[in-house]
């Protein structure tokens, strides 16, 4: 099992949950991060360069692969578009030929729920139109494309996992807003809600991972197409004020914006059908979270 992009937040996430199951796995990545530091297999290698990759797969005994190269960073895609169709598309094509050439058989590919747009009123199904409003969703909806004629054309098995708003990883290097309101929290400074009716699916990166393995590790006879989320709507005051119980010191303040009450959360019903996959409730999870990082800074604070 050769997982590519296994240094990254999710990834060395994936290559845990894996490991701990008895999947021998090797994690793949251009950037050694800490992520790395405790897995027994790891290689350096850019996904950008064919040779290097086609290298890579018939040098080793690999039977699946898990692709989770690619740059969330939504603002960023859409001011740089070529460098957004690299890492959330070419990445892709490239590691989709080298399994045709190697004759590796399956693929799990982590999507995104940008592939559905800026807001639904209804929890969304994986049956629903697709109508991406950004770059980022674009290439992801284009990626998803892709394996799919390759499994279409070629047999390769794939399993494409839709991933709603992903929170639990260090707020240190965090860019998603749980992460940026502990920041904020730690600092005692304000926690400035844009939209406090505007909502979110969080879901925890250890459900993700856990979703993951068990599409790695299932036999699936199709090749599905499932959300990752909860279904369970979190507004961004109603986090605002999770963080706030944890960090009294850091205001919450809110301010109207023109989008307010838009969102999307998942249906997962499928996910629940294919993988027996359920995710902890938010509330449960944020709070954990939340916690843990209270729970430091007043032992910081202390000492």
């Amino acid at each position: 099992m050769l997982v590519v992009g296994g240094s990254g937040f999710i990834g060395g996430t994936v290559v845990q949950s894996l490991t701990k199951r008895g999947v021998e796995t090797i994690g793949y990545d251009l950037i050694h991060t800490s992520s790395a530091d405790s897995q027994k297999n790891w290689i350096r290698a850019d996904i950008l360069e064919m040779q290097s990759i086609e290298r890579i797969f018939f040098e080793y005994n690999i039977d699946s692969i898990v692709h989770l190269v690619g740059l969330p960073a939504i603002d960023y895609c859409q001011k740089n578009p070529h460098f957004s169709f690299l890492l959330n598309v070419m990445s892709v094509q490239n590691t989709l030929e080298a399994m045709r050439m190697a004759d590796i058989p399956k693929i799990v590919f982590a999507s995104s729920a940008t592939v559905y747009g800026n807001s639904s009123n209804r929890p969304l199904r994986e049956t629903d139109e697709t109508h991406p409003t950004t770059i980022y969703g674009w290439h992801k909806l284009v990626a998803e494309d892709a394996i799919r004629a390759y499994a279409d054309a070629y047999g390769i098995k794939s399993t494409i996992l839709r991933l709603f708003n992903v929170y639990g990883g260090d707020p240190k290097i965090g860019k998603e807003v749980v992460s940026i309101f502990i920041n904020r929290g730690l600092k005692n400074e304000p926690l400035i809600v844009k939209g406090p009716k505007k909502y979110r699916d969080f879901v925890h990166v250890e459900d993700i991972a856990e979703a993951f393995a068990r599409s790695v590790t299932g036999n699936h006879n199709k090749n599905p197409t499932l959300n990752i989320g909860t279904g369970t709507r979190t507004t961004l005051k109603q986090l605002a004020l999770m963080v706030n119980f944890h960090f009294p010191q850091s205001k919450v303040i809110v301010e109207d914006v023109s989008d307010d009450g838009t969102g999307l959360i998942a249906n997962v019903t499928r996910a629940k059908e294919v993988l027996g996959f359920s995710a902890r409730n938010p509330k449960r999870g944020i709070a954990d979270h939340l916690k843990k990082y209270a729970e430091r800074n007043t032992e910081e604070v202390r000492s």
